[in-house]
């Protein structure tokens, strides 16, 4: 940012002494920072070729030279003459030049800073976000199963009041005292709590038992294929699939969410679809693990990219069987902008040397239906931003803006009333329609009596107005030399916000000029 600033400090300066030695701009008034007239003597002694030459260091051409802003080196004059031109028009043309540049570079800062697509799903092993807990204080369900290493809490009341924490010892028994021995090793701890209940019932007269699990013993799993961390890992034996991938850092770039497997003794128990949690809230694939567990993550065969106007952008992982409309659907769908019938696919074809593009509509079942391939860009394009039904009020009113258009609607539905809808400066006696005319952008200018319209409300004066249509209404002439003349005469104010001094609607030179600009481009030979 700070290099523009520099660029349109020059392009003040250079612009300033450009249009003449004899031009001086009301600095405070225009917002133009103040140039030290050092530097402006030392501009105006260098050569044009000079000036020329420093203009085009900094990214822009000189009057005369070239174009600068909206000038025309013809209105200018040649060199050595006497420059003419209003110096309110001057003053303006070097602030849009300094506003230009400014402009550009926010744009070009903004495309830097524009974040490219992220793979959709792998930021659920983000460490920094992730709300992975430890697994040893959630409540133990009771199709547990009991193997050695894991604690028992017993409880005996009654008779006989005992509370102990036995563990399962390597050959899968637990050691009751009074009651001897009893294996567990293998069973669910639904059936262990039934075991001991029943074992002390039967054994121990009015006594009863209340069986809790305590510490959980460690399995060892191992994590292997694309993931960050492979290896062995012992981990609480309630550990699911997940949970062990967290532990492993997640899930690389080129690894796949869709196609986790898990393996027990060299075969295949299960397969985890992380899609299915993640766009479904479905966890019944994430089981959980047994000691000698083997967790593999395959390669994502397709990656299938989805920019534009979708509510979530991404890069996402597909089957074979997935068709466009369910990539779609993983996207969240199209945005509230978006266009469904201008949306096209990027392929990249095998053998060809470049991208070919495949026009779609989403609203097409048949287009719905077709296959996906690696490497594919679904880009969904955006509405037309500008409003279609409206009408444009501009200039000095009190509410410029766009309207919502009506069949019938005329001026006075606009303004209709002096007081309400105009200012004390506006020009009552004339006004323009700005209308469409033929299939293309051209335009004609409808002049109208503003004052003849509202005095005769829905007749004639009171024209009817179309769809599209821009009403320009004008303050009156004298006012533009006026308030410059305000403004020069107290330069230490300035036309701020809130400003009495700032002006509530459009300049009628730059209404008009923007008129007569649009009508020159459209004319023919």
């Amino acid at each position: 940012m700070k290099s523009v600033i520099q660029r349109g400090f020059w392009a003040l300066c250079l612009g300033l002494v450009a249009f003449g030695n004899s031009f001086a701009v009301p600095q405070a008034s225009a917002g133009i920072p103040d140039i030290p007239p050092a530097m402006l003597e030392q501009l105006k002694n260098m050569s044009p070729a000079q000036q020329a030459a420093l203009a085009r260091q900094y990214g822009f051409e000189l009057p005369g030279n070239g174009t600068f802003g909206e000038a025309d080196s013809s209105t200018i004059g040649k060199p050595g003459e006497e420059l003419t031109l209003d110096s309110r028009v001057q003053q303006r043309l070097v602030k849009e030049e300094v506003q230009r540049l400014l402009a550009k570079e926010e744009r070009e800062e903004a495309e830097d800073l524009e974040e490219p697509l992220k793979r959709f799903g792998l930021e659920l092993f983000d460490r920094e976000i992730s709300t992975f807990s430890p697994v040893d204080d959630m409540p133990a369900p009771d199709g547990y199963r009991v193997g050695p290493g894991d604690s028992i809490n017993l409880y005996l009341y009654g008779n006989e009041e005992v509370d102990v924490t036995l563990s399962v010892n390597r050959e899968g028994q637990l050691i009751l005292p009074r009651l001897g021995p009893l294996s567990v090793a293998g069973l669910t701890f639904e059936q262990v709590k039934e075991v001991i209940e029943a074992k002390v019932a039967s054994q121990l007269v009015a006594t009863k038992a209340v069986v809790s699990l305590g510490k959980l013993r460690a399995i060892t799993v191992f994590l292997a294929g694309d993931v960050f961390a492979p290896g062995s890992y012992s981990v609480s034996g309630l550990s699911t699939v997940l949970q062990v991938l967290y532990a492993g850092g997640g899930i690389t770039e080129i690894g796949s969410l869709r196609n986790i497997t898990v393996k027990r003794r060299g075969e295949v128990v299960a397969t985890l679809d992380a899609y299915d949690i993640l766009l479904r809230g479905d966890t019944s694939g994430d089981i959980r693990l047994a000691s000698g567990d083997t967790v593999f993550v395959a390669t994502a065969e397709r990656l299938v990219s989805v920019d534009g106007e979708v509510k979530r952008p991404a890069i996402y992982e597909t089957l074979p069987s997935d068709t466009l409309g369910d990539l779609l659907q993983m996207s969240g769908g199209i945005s509230a902008s978006g266009y469904a019938k201008s949306a096209s696919i990027e392929r990249r074809v095998p053998g060809q040397l470049s991208v070919s593009r495949v026009q779609v509509d989403l609203e097409d079942p048949e287009d719905l239906s077709q296959a996906l391939f690696d490497g594919d860009r679904l880009v969904v394009a955006s509405i037309k931003e500008e409003v279609g039904n409206q009408v444009v009020l501009r200039g000095a009113v009190a509410r410029p803006g766009g309207y919502a258009w009506f069949d019938g609607q005329r001026i006075t539905d606009l303004v209709g009333s002096l007081d309400d809808d105009l200012l004390s400066e506006t020009d009552l006696s004339t006004g323009l329609i700005v209308r469409r005319t033929g299939i293309g952008l051209e335009i004609e200018a409808i002049a109208f009596d503003l004052g003849e319209a509202i005095k005769n409300r829905g007749g004639k004066p009171d024209l009817l107005l179309q769809e599209k249509d821009e009403v320009l209404v004008f303050a009156l002439p004298y006012l533009n030399e006026s308030y410059q003349a305000l403004i020069e005469a107290t330069p230490e104010i300035q036309p701020e916000e809130g400003n009495t001094k700032e002006r509530r609607y459009d300049d009628r030179y730059e209404l008009i000029r923007e008129l007569v600009f649009r009508l020159e481009a459209q004319a023919k030979s």
